[in-house]
């Protein structure tokens, strides 16, 4: 997806680190388990942040683990696990979508590498597809009506933020408490709108050259490829008002073993996060954290 929802390292304890990244690797060796080497390249941050709510309360179950990203060492890794298989199903197939919406959107060059790869795909979404049948479904319906929002130019925000918010909102099905997936529909639900509206700000120079869809160019007017300061905050009110749901259904969960991980994601990463998008960062601190939350992550959020 899009890596938006992820931990500030610096205010993470050593355990809680080595936590979360065992969840990651748990998450990255389902994905093999399941679905072949090259599903485990769509392995994300906010797939992880997603596993860890569907553990729930659920204890861990660590071991160390060899991997291709570290041959020579062992990893700690998080045991299998239906919450990780779940994971592993719904990456599979949103990265599938992706890659396909970016092979009909991009110029030449993106949109081949994106169909290339959506076709070493295939073969692992249509087993995700039958395993995950409803989400894939929401997937397809939402990201259909989302292309028909791009084709008229549609200028509200809402309305699109809204197609992808129900797609993550999707992943709360299967669960049968019926408090919890209630609690957890509405916290993805946010989660999704805010990284939709996130990308939107963070991509907005770039789909101004190109002249590409953004909800954002029909919204705002933006001149120069920026948004006035008006238009800013109020768009970083709107995002925030989603943060704010986030917190307000995550504050109804029962608390778990991942609580710490999880809340700091909530309160300080993704408010984090925030901030760098808008302040034309976030490109260049995610290139320095592609392999993982390196030291440089906590280090240039110190400075802000």
């Amino acid at each position: 997806m899009f890596g938006y929802i992820r931990p500030l390292k610096g205010e993470l304890k050593v355990k809680e680190y080595e936590s979360f990244r065992a969840v990651y690797c748990g998450l990255c060796h389902a994905l093999r388990r399941r679905y072949g080497f090259a599903a485990r390249f769509v392995v994300n941050y906010d797939f992880t942040f997603l596993a860890m709510l569907l553990l729930g309360t659920e204890q861990p179950c660590f071991e160390y683990r060899r991997c291709p990203a570290s041959p020579h060492r062992k990893r700690l890794c998080h045991c299998g696990g239906e919450a990780l298989d779940k994971a592993a199903d719904f990456s599979v197939i949103l990265a599938y979508w992706k890659l396909r919406d970016t092979a009909a959107d991009e110029g030449f060059v993106k949109a081949l590498g994106a169909r290339l790869a959506s076709l070493l795909l295939r073969r692992s979404y249509r087993k995700a597809r039958r395993r995950a049948a409803e989400f894939d479904a929401c997937v397809r319906e939402n990201l259909d009506s989302l292309a028909r929002l791009e084709e008229e130019r549609c200028p509200s925000i809402d309305m699109t933020a809204d197609k992808f918010a129900k797609i993550l909102a999707a992943a709360a099905s299967g669960i049968e408490d019926v408090k919890r997936h209630r609690i957890l529909e509405q916290l993805l639900y946010h989660a999704g709108r805010v990284v939709y509206l996130l990308d939107a700000m963070d991509d907005l120079p770039e789909d101004i050259e190109k002249d590409g869809y953004n909800p954002l160019r029909y919204r705002f007017a933006p001149a120069d490829g920026r948004l006035s300061d008006e238009d800013r905050e109020e768009l970083l009110i709107t995002i925030r008002h989603s943060q704010n749901q986030i917190i307000s259904a995550y504050n109804l969960l029962d608390d778990g073993p991942w609580g710490e991980i999880l809340s700091n994601i909530i309160y300080l990463g993704l408010p984090w996060v925030t901030q760098m998008v808008f302040s034309g960062r976030w490109k260049e601190i995610k290139k320095g954290t592609r392999h993982g939350l390196i030291d440089q992550y906590s280090k240039i959020g110190e400075k802000t």
